[in-house]
């Protein structure tokens, strides 16, 4: 009874503080998002992480780490505030603030009848790309994500999703939905760009080191022969948005099987690595992105079909 009352007195207190922060002008929201981003670099939050990840992108090259470790923090302030409006204003903000660009990818892949994947990863706002993906793009978004604790935050953010036309599938069903929904000509969403070990991750590199790295995509394309199409969202220097659809990703061949789901992981895994060089700010550096194996790739270890651990 008392989990049940702090989770509906927390719900209401983040769809209060989701719905003001949402009305107000763009220039105060930023205000704010910087203000709490000081606040945390004061408090030195994740900042043994995010110099660790920045150490890895940027080895020696101290300048830019510590401007990229400043500015992050600002991003971060940002993030946490218009992650708020999930519950409460997201929709609204969306189809306000965000410029979508490469629609007519999503439509053509619909053409085709067999689904699409939407490679993404945690640079810019996760929660604003997914809502240009249903609110805009139209296209039928199933998130590939966690169930997140406590329960009263899941389902607040489940239904603000919905809200953005967009859906999760979770563990132990992911896969069963999966499959379900690209049958179905639906769009999933899947984040490339967090540490996966064995026996479903793969050493590919990120910034010249071998890091495990999920092989879900690259399963999924070459079972399905779904379009995978990359996108990117960032926050510019106007607050608004824009969120990017590329072209159909070309599918690499190769006559070893788990080579061949390696390579396209690390070919995935590069235009990640592109997005976070365009927009190093706003990546989401607090994440443990470099764990487990670190060593360079042994010779025939993509032949293996798993990482080390």
């Amino acid at each position: 009874m008392v989990k049940g009352i702090v989770g509906t007195v927390g719900l209401v207190i983040f769809q209060l503080m989701g719905n003001i922060y949402g009305v107000l002008p763009r220039r105060l929201q930023g205000f704010l998002g910087n203000l709490l981003g000081s606040l945390l670099h004061a408090l030195k939050f994740r900042a043994k992480v995010i110099r660790q990840n920045l150490s890895f992108a940027f080895p020696g090259d101290i300048d830019t780490q510590n401007r990229i470790f400043r500015a992050s923090y600002q991003h971060l302030g940002n993030l946490i505030l218009e992650i708020l409006m999930v519950f409460g204003s997201m929709q609204k903000f969306v189809l306000k603030y965000v410029d979508l660009t490469g629609k007519e990818h999503v439509q053509a892949a619909q053409k085709r009848g067999k689904g699409l994947i939407f490679l993404s990863s945690h640079v810019g706002n996760w929660e604003v790309m997914a809502g240009a993906g249903g609110l805009i793009a139209e296209a039928d978004l199933m998130l590939v994500t966690k169930h997140l604790k406590p329960e009263w935050i899941h389902q607040g953010i489940l239904r603000g999703r919905l809200k953005c036309k967009v859906r999760g599938t979770y563990e132990p069903r992911t896969m069963r939905d999966v499959l379900g929904h690209l049958k179905r000509n639906g769009a999933v969403g899947i984040v490339l760009d967090q540490y996966t070990g064995p026996p479903v991750g793969v050493r590919v590199p990120l910034f010249n080191t071998y890091v495990g790295t999920s092989l879900v995509l690259a399963i999924l394309a070459k079972r399905t022969g779904t379009t995978v199409l990359p996108v990117e969202n960032f926050r510019k220097p106007d607050g608004r948005w824009t969120v990017a659809i590329g072209a159909p990703l070309k599918w690499e061949e190769h006559s070893d099987a788990n080579f061949e789901l390696a390579a396209n992981t690390a070919a995935y895994v590069r235009i990640i690595e592109k997005s976070v060089l365009a927009h190093p700010e706003q990546w989401l550096w607090t994440h443990r992105r470099y764990k487990g194996d670190l060593t360079p790739l042994r010779t025939g270890e993509w032949n293996e079909g798993r990482a080390r651990k």
